[in-house]
């Protein structure tokens, strides 16, 4: 079982669907109800480019959030 990697805050997501225009690998796809957020089909094939966040004209109000898995969060150290 996949876990979700992008979240969809319904109060203030409009159904525009930009992001799923502008997601390279696929993962999302409209919604059938008309101004609801879209669908994470694919959630093992996001790339976690943040394409979707960006794009999204509701991103001040956090209507999208992406949360990357553990191991990618942290920084690289030098020794």
């Amino acid at each position: 079982m996949a876990f979700r990697h992008i979240y969809f805050n319904e109060d203030s997501c409009t159904g525009c669907n930009i992001c799923v225009d502008v997601c390279m690998c696929d993962a999302l796809a409209p919604n059938s109800e008309k101004g609801k957020p879209p669908i994470e089909m694919y959630p093992d094939e996001c790339w976690f480019c943040g394409a979707c966040v960006s794009f999204c004209p509701k991103k001040e109000k956090g209507a999208i959030e992406i949360v990357t898995p553990f191991p990618m969060r942290g920084g690289f150290r030098r020794g």
